[in-house]
């Protein structure tokens, strides 16, 4: 059965077109005329939303527990999520098809162009270069060396070109460095006054059209990407830092790559179906507040404590009891074990007594963003950590506690922007979150910067802001740093994250009989416990 990915099948992308793109197919130009405008909004919604299954199966269910950014009720047999990951999850297809398929053919599409129409078009196709940097980088965080360089070229054989059906695996250097270097040429584009005329503001669901946007865009993602690389090639990292400035990146929460929808009747179900599927009576508890993060939020008097979590939660989201505080759940699995036994229940009222994800600010919320690429936030956390390792000019403290000030105040326009019938809380809505007051509340609090622990208070911070919205980042950085320094998750006594926790995912099954002497190449690298290139210790 050849379901091959390479081959990105716009009936895979677009099936309620099928017939009339069978037709266009026979006609690039027709197709041409019509159709990028279309499929680059198609692209840039499956790059940064967060979809269903995502959050679903992968943050509530599986990554989120590995990163104690959730925890779940139930502890038995708690090992299968570490132990008995077998399969690529369903990242494979995601990628070569749902992510990359409408982007590819964009570029297939603009390659049989004139110059006058390649003009007109340049705008879609570089912030296409954008997104599918973004996709790739975040795949080849999931398994490595991977299809790249020859993938994608089935469709070839209408648009002309070699046809390479069994694709060689890049390494993930060769990979990082193709990714850069696209990112690289993307923000030269857009930093060079591109035109703005055309349908690009129409159809660039992302940012309407606002080509400086872009443009900063493309350089977060090359700061990321650098830092991501900087414990493995610190010459490469530097050599990306030497060429950026404040001034190129997102630094205000209003520039954030951050997809939003108009409200509940147009948005993906993402997010907010997911979470009213993962903490209820007839489907279990999955989005219990984790106890070491309440317990650092607390003890730090954070903001986003309240806004985060909510006491207590019914199954259908609402407060059972305001009175009691925020007690966060077990992330061990013997102490969900322990607490489960000792309640002679089975644990049936404990979603009256351990805190929840805010349904204000995330279940209710059709105005919370449906993915966000990179925030304002995370850029200074990258900023800080680069200053303190000496890689970047300017102050790791100032670049720290601003990325926190923003964090909070990210959060916060989630909250007094949700739609969410709910009451919302008073004091949350009359805070003071300038950047004065929080500053002085930092300096207060036990996140207070310290230099010789610089490098672990960066790394927690930005695994708080990141949280649940961006979980697949969060787990990267979180192989690349090991911090922050999580809770041992133990099973009878058996430890099942730290240095046993999954470090990659597997391949399909199919790249072995479809892609077998390519596959066969770097096979013994094939398991969920060899690390990436960029992960070292």
């Amino acid at each position: 059965m050849k379901k091959f990915i390479y081959c990105s099948l716009l009936c895979v992308l677009i099936a309620s077109c099928s017939d009339k793109l069978d037709e266009k197919h026979e006609d690039p130009d027709a197709f041409t005329s019509t159709k990028i405008e279309y499929l680059f909004a198609q692209g840039a919604q499956k790059t940064i939303e967060n979809n269903y299954g995502d959050m679903y199966t992968y943050l509530f269910r599986r990554f989120g527990i590995y990163l104690q950014v959730t925890a779940r009720q139930e502890g038995q047999d708690k090992t299968n999520l570490y132990q008995n990951v077998t399969s690529d999850l369903g990242r494979w297809q995601d990628y070569y098809e749902t992510r990359m398929g409408p982007l590819t053919e964009i570029d297939k599409i603009y390659n049989t162009l004139s110059e006058a129409d390649r003009t007109y078009y340049n705008n879609f196709y570089y912030a296409g270069k954008v997104l599918q940097a973004y996709n790739t980088i975040l795949t080849t965080d999931f398994f490595g060396d991977m299809p790249y360089s020859e993938a994608f070229t089935a469709r070839n054989e209408i648009y002309g070109g070699e046809v390479i059906l069994k694709p060689k695996y890049d390494s993930q250097k060769d990979i990082y460095y193709s990714v850069l270097s696209d990112l690289e040429k993307a923000a030269a584009y857009f930093g060079g006054n591109p035109s703005t005329d055309g349908t690009f503001n129409l159809q660039d669901i992302l940012y309407k059209g606002d080509v400086e946007k872009w443009y900063k865009f493309a350089n977060s993602l090359r700061l990321r990407y650098a830092m991501r690389i900087s414990n493995v090639d610190a010459e490469k990292a530097q050599s990306v830092l030497n060429t950026l400035s404040e001034a190129d990146l997102i630094t205000t929460n209003e520039d954030n790559a951050a997809l939003h929808v108009d409200g509940q009747d147009t948005a993906p179900d993402g997010i907010w179906r997911a979470m009213n599927e993962s903490h209820s009576t007839a489907q279990g508890y999955y989005m219990y507040a984790p106890e070491p993060m309440v317990n650092m939020m607390t003890t730090a008097a954070d903001p986003r404590l309240k806004v985060y979590f909510q006491p207590n939660m019914d199954d259908d989201g609402n407060v059972i009891d305001a009175t009691i505080g925020i007690n966060g759940y077990p992330c061990s699995a013997d102490e969900a074990i322990k607490l489960l036994n000792a309640s002679g229940n089975n644990g049936q009222d404990f979603h009256a007594q351990y805190a929840a994800y805010n349904t204000i600010t995330f279940r209710e919320n059709y105005q919370l963003p449906v993915g966000v690429g990179i925030s304002a936030a995370e850029v200074y956390f990258c900023l800080a950590e680069a200053a303190a390792r000496g890689m970047f000019s300017g102050n790791a403290e100032a670049f720290y506690k601003k990325g926190i000030v923003l964090s909070v105040q990210n959060y916060y326009t989630y909250y007094h922007n949700s739609d969410s019938e709910m009451v919302k809380d008073k004091a949350i809505m009359n805070a003071d979150i300038s950047d004065a007051t929080l500053d002085a509340w930092i300096d207060g609090s036990s996140y207070k910067f310290q230099s010789a622990n610089a490098l672990e208070q960066i790394a927690t911070q930005k695994w708080l802001h990141l949280g649940i919205m961006q979980v697949f980042e969060n787990w990267a950085e979180y192989r690349r740093t090991d911090f922050p320094k999580l809770i041992d998750d133990r099973e009878n006594g058996v430890l099942l994250n730290q240095e046993n926790g999954l470090v990659r995912l597997m391949y399909p099954a199919e790249e072995a009989s479809m892609n077998t002497e390519n596959y066969n190449a770097q096979s013994d690298h094939n398991n969920t416990s060899t690390r990436l290139w960029w992960d070292v210790k």
